[in-house]
């Protein structure tokens, strides 16, 4: 490849940049019909639209696929025949309990599945979220999933509903260069090992969080642009091993994540990217979190995970990616750092806060009644 003495030279700082992070921890069978984009339906916040009006918003936003933090029969209902495909989640707190009985994953289905099954699109289960790293829940992680697993193939419908954990991408331990992606070595041989060898027998997802933006301020070296797919041609990064040549993070975590997994010899999982996204505001000197940043990063990512012919990655090209956006609201209860608060594509009280560049207008109108609440329409 030709290039000017300033492209080179870009290129050079990227590739250098990036191998400074190696130690920085930071279709089919399967349901979710290979990509498309979702939405994370979190409810940590005051004076939210409820439910009903959460499905009216997504559907106005021509999003299809919803991720859940639990099993809320109310939340669940509110999506019957919405055409919206709900990725549900049992909370971290009831694993223990969970692996050692599999009465309580009977209890979970008969109560959150059996009563929707007919009516309502569900395409997945988590069990837990992001628990893989934590000491005290990780060694009941795969008894837990089992036991779900169980539960639903009793009722005969495993095929229809998969099961799985999400992991945080701090289950990495090397992510650049990404085709020596492995995982954490605490991690790799007592918890992710048999947890991918289950989902590679139910052909279930590989679930994971991952946030460019984060990665951008853990390092705070690699290029704002290069975070928010907004490069130019002359700034990308040449994986020194395979020779593949990446014009975003995201791509570079993705295939980090496939490595890693390849290297515990599972080369055809069905990577899901069950959290993503750009918060709008955060700490009064962080100008990487902003609005337009926001709407810069999940409208780009949009187009990327969405072309078509299939793009897919360096590392498995014309593979789609199934990417869920964080977040459907502001969540003004969360605890942390002041990016916490931003995520949402809509503000707390349902106004949107920009458009993803795939869905038509819709308007929400908010009415205060007599009693001091809130009344939600959409117009």
């Amino acid at each position: 490849m030709r290039e000017s003495d300033q492209a080179l030279g870009r290129y050079v700082l990227l590739r250098l940049i990036l191998l400074l992070c190696v130690f920085f921890p930071i279709g089919s069978s399967f349901s979710f019909g290979g990509r498309g984009i979702g939405i994370n339906y979190g409810r940590l916040g005051k004076n939210l639209p409820p439910p009903d009006i959460a499905v009216k918003l997504i559907t106005s936003s021509r999003i299809k696929h919803v991720k859940t933090f639990d099993m809320d029969p109310v939340v669940i209902q509110a999506f019957t025949k919405s055409n919206i495909t709900l990725s549900l989640c049992i909370p971290d707190e009831e694993l223990p309990a969970l692996a050692s009985d599999p009465t309580r994953a009977d209890l979970i289905v008969q109560r959150s599945i059996l009563p929707f099954i007919h009516t309502t699109k569900i395409s997945s289960i988590s069990v837990g979220n992001e628990v893989s790293m934590m000491p005290d829940l990780a060694p009941h992680l795969l008894p837990a999933i089992k036991n779900v697993y169980y539960s639903l193939k009793k009722f005969k419908i495993h095929k229809r509903i998969k099961v799985s954990t999400t992991h945080s991408v701090a289950v990495l331990a090397i992510r650049s260069p990404p085709s020596h992606g492995i995982f954490q070595e605490s991690i790799a041989g007592p918890i992710m090992k048999p947890v991918l060898r289950f989902l590679n027998k139910t052909q279930s997802p590989f679930m994971v969080n991952l946030y460019p933006y984060l990665t951008y301020k853990e390092t705070s070296e690699v290029p704002l642009d290069f975070a928010l797919f907004t490069a130019k041609p002359n700034l990308y990064y040449t994986d020194p091993n395979t020779r593949f040549v990446y014009t975003n993070l995201f791509d570079i975590l993705v295939d980090a994540l496939n490595a890693a997994a390849a290297s515990l010899g599972f080369n055809n999982l069905t990577l899901v990217v069950t959290e993503t996204g750009w918060p709008t505001n955060g700490h009064e000197n962080d100008y990487a979190a902003s609005l337009q940043n926001a709407k810069l990063f999940n409208q780009r990512l949009i187009k990327h995970v969405m072309r078509v012919p299939v793009v897919g990655t360096p590392m498995r090209p014309g593979v789609p990616v199934m990417v869920y956006l964080f977040a459907l609201f502001d969540e003004d209860l969360k605890v942390g750092e002041p990016t916490e608060n931003h995520w949402g594509l809509f503000y707390a009280n349902g106004s949107k806060k920009y458009e993803l560049g795939l869905q038509k207008h819709g308007v929400l109108h908010r009415t205060k009644l007599a009693n001091g609440e809130n009344k939600f329409s959409l117009l």
